[in-house]
């Protein structure tokens, strides 16, 4: 179960990141952009605190989770093209994530 923890936890910071930095070569303001990515470096701190068996794993993890989600709505509501849906299902895996740390 460990495993798959962290593969996801690693495909969610690795894609946005992704995202993070696409987005910040075609943005001028690119605040919310460098948020994401922090939170993304969460996601990958929490993996090497798991990985290390760290007990307070999750709390970069929920940091990270946190930014990476805020980013998102800001960046929705910023362009004007916010899809409930897709917050929704990145704070469900956040939260999933999150939970998966802690019981983990």
């Amino acid at each position: 179960m460990k495993i798959a923890l962290y593969i996801v936890s690693a495909a969610f910071g690795g894609l946005s990141l992704l995202a993070a930095v696409s987005q910040m070569r075609s943005d001028k303001r690119p605040f919310s952009h460098i948020m994401m990515a922090v939170g993304s470096l969460g996601l990958f701190a929490a993996l090497a605190c798991g990985i290390a068996q760290q007990s307070f794993d999750w709390i970069p993890a929920l940091a990270g989770g946190a930014l990476i989600c805020a980013a998102a709505v800001w960046n929705g509501k910023k362009s004007g093209n916010f899809h409930i849906q897709h917050h929704i299902v990145r704070i469900l895996l956040s939260l999933i994530l999150i939970v998966g740390f802690i019981l983990f």
